[in-house]
């Protein structure tokens, strides 16, 4: 006849005490509370593993933090898994293993990750992600990606809007949308959450870029950027970008090696287009801008044109030229830099009579031939030196008017 043990009590468990070698007191069912020499109480569960039906221990804890009761509870989740030959330690390991994988691919971590391997973008580009990646994880850093909800994304990016920055809002949404899929490539998430929350946020107004079109107005702005007492290489970039009209990002990663002077030419990819096309742009340099990178050549510190103030292995911060058109009084709401490319490209059809197209494939952008293909933006070179050239001369005109 099997042995049957008598069920422990709360007395008894309370009143153990330690003696010169261990003992246990058994509750039955494989549950017995250990007291070691030195007086400390654990609970343990004695089993036979399924299938290799060798004998094995479990401590799940110490008493009083898991007391009777709850020990008891723990040997019948033992027991019940027992029961369909699932060995608890597996079990225990299992999502132990779980556990940590959570604690390492948290929000926080894996947008980390992730904007650290986008190596092919700009520096300006990686710090707005870095910005937007802290937003979230204001709100998302501490939560592992594959326990985030939709709703949990949005929360964070609606406490933004709600303070009226909705383009800010709509940027961490791409954001996280990014984080998530590079998530689901690495395996540490099913899906992108993001893809429910489509018309979920409120879409920002769209505003074009301030730009000055007026040629009189033009030459008001030309006149004082020529009197700009600002850094000599700001003073210099802030000179060339009315004549080459490209995107602020473009000159203020321009490098050294891009540049032929003998062809007067600067040959780049333009980042913008870089992953769709792939496209390099050739800007040709007019007598007047050629002579402006001359004058700069002498004091090449970096192998960036425009290397910032403080460091020569990154480029001119964004805000520099911003900076520098508001010190000489025009605000954003007048012209900003990139507006630059908008007079450019108004001036050049409305005035100057050149064709929209050869305009459009200054600016980078695509263009396409009758047959909708797109026109490679390094051909039609003549004819882009030649209106360069006359851009140059007609900038010069307008700041010499009165």
């Amino acid at each position: 006849m099997a042995k049957i043990t008598a069920p422990l009590t709360n007395t008894q468990v309370k009143q153990a005490r330690n003696t010169d070698k261990p003992y246990k007191l058994s509750d039955g069912g494989g549950l017995y509370l250990y007291i070691s020499s030195t007086g400390t109480k654990s609970w343990r569960f004695d089993y036979t593993r399924p299938f290799t039906k060798k004998r094995a221990t479990l401590t799940f804890g110490q008493y009083p933090e898991i007391s009777l009761a709850g020990a008891r509870t723990i040997r019948a989740e033992y027991r019940a898994l027992l029961a369909i030959d699932i060995d608890p330690a597996d079990k225990i390991r299992d999502e132990a293993r779980q556990q940590r994988l959570k604690q390492n691919n948290t929000f926080e971590i894996v947008a980390a990750e992730y904007i650290e391997r986008q190596t092919h973008l700009s520096q300006d580009t990686i710090d707005h992600k870095a910005r937007y990646a802290m937003y979230l994880s204001q709100h998302l850093g501490r939560m592992p990606i594959s326990d985030i909800k939709p709703i949990d994304v949005l929360d964070a990016c609606r406490k933004v809007e709600k303070q009226g920055y909705l383009e800010t809002a709509k940027k961490m949404r791409s954001l996280a949308g990014q984080v998530f899929r590079y998530a689901v490539q690495t395996a540490r998430c099913e899906r992108d959450v993001t893809q429910d929350l489509k018309g979920a946020l409120k879409p920002p107004e769209v505003k074009h870029y301030p730009a000055i079109t007026d040629p009189e107005e033009f030459a008001i702005l030309l006149r004082a950027i020529d009197d700009y007492d600002g850094m000599f290489e700001t003073r210099i970039a802030i000179k060339i970008i009315p004549h080459l009209f490209v995107r602020s990002g473009e000159l203020r990663n321009a490098l050294w090696e891009d540049f032929d002077f003998d062809a007067r030419t600067w040959t780049f990819t333009p980042r913008k287009t870089k992953r769709k096309t792939g496209v390099s742009l050739i800007v040709p340099l007019s007598d007047q801008v050629y002579d402006l990178f001359k004058q700069l050549e002498p004091h090449k510190r970096s192998d960036f044109v425009f290397p910032s103030l403080h460091s020569t292995i990154r480029p001119m911060s964004e805000n520099t030229l911003g900076q520098a058109l508001k010190r000489l009084g025009f605000s954003g709401e007048q012209h900003t830099v990139h507006g630059f490319r908008a007079s450019a490209r108004t001036m050049l059809v409305e005035r100057l009579k050149y064709d929209e197209s050869l305009v459009e494939m200054q600016l980078g952008h695509n263009v396409r031939d009758m047959h909708g293909r797109a026109y490679n933006r390094t051909i039609f070179l003549d004819e882009r030196r030649e209106m360069m050239q006359t851009w140059s001369n007609y900038l010069d005109e307008l700041k010499s008017s009165v």
